[in-house]
């Protein structure tokens, strides 16, 4: 592996997370008793998702990985980055957050092909108070993955 493409993936990865942390604190601070930011939190959780499954994509391009299964490479790509490459790569998130990370892409999936539907509040509240209980542990995951990155940059292995 080339010190330029640990690099370049340590550089994404810090632009990816400030992305992640804004969409945050624009989820987590909506007032969804208002009808109108139940759609708004729907389209910002799609943003989040989609933001974060960007940089999954580029980790795996980076580390060689291969989703073998088009059809379930959404769910395919989430368990890789949960599962360690021994000898490659460290696992990138946690199993709590890849429980969080699943349920998430669930509503993407939905959100994305459900256009005659109403929203649920009670849904939607609900995953509002699951990112604010996992996200902190999402970032922690994260950094964790780009110290590894930042570790495997700068050694003679590589």
């Amino acid at each position: 592996m080339r010190i330029e493409d640990l690099k370049l993936l340590e550089g994404f990865t810090i632009r990816q997370r400030g992305i992640l942390e804004r969409l945050f604190r624009e989820i987590a601070g909506l007032d969804l008793s208002r009808y109108e930011n139940l759609y708004v939190f729907a389209l910002k959780a799609q943003q989040f998702y989609t933001a974060l499954e960007d940089l999954f994509k580029e980790i795996a391009r980076t580390f060689e990985n291969r989703i073998e299964d088009p059809s379930r490479y959404h769910r395919e790509l989430l368990v890789k980055m949960n599962t360690e490459a021994p000898g490659v790569r460290i696992a990138v998130i946690s199993e709590r957050t890849f429980r969080f990370l699943d349920r998430l892409r669930r509503f993407r999936h939905f959100i994305r092909h459900a256009y005659d539907y109403e929203l649920d509040r009670d849904e939607i509240e609900k995953l509002q108070r699951l990112f604010k209980e996992n996200f902190e542990a999402l970032i922690s995951d994260l950094n964790r993955f780009l110290e590894f990155v930042r570790e495997a940059s700068e050694s003679d292995e590589v």
